[in-house]
């Protein structure tokens, strides 16, 4: 694993990973994209930055994907 990077937004409710990386390979070759799931060997050190509000993604008509809503907060209010 050269690079994570990615947020965990909440969607309808329910917290959402959404992360991208990059490995590497003994060759030099470098493959990136995103992470649907991953075995790591021996270890991995992950390093989270917490928010004071809640990340609130919603889901935006014109692109048809779920978009951080800065405005919206947890409790409903903007």
């Amino acid at each position: 694993m050269i690079s994570l990077i990615g947020d965990v937004g909440v969607v309808n409710g329910v917290p959402q990973i959404h992360a991208h990386g990059a490995v590497g390979f003994p060759d030099g070759q470098v493959h990136g994209g995103h992470i649907l799931e991953a075995i790591v060997w021996p270890t991995l050190e992950l390093f989270f930055t917490a928010y004071r509000t809640p990340l609130i993604k919603t889901r935006d008509a014109e692109t048809n994907l779920f978009l951080f809503d800065l405005k919206e907060r947890k409790d409903g209010s903007k």
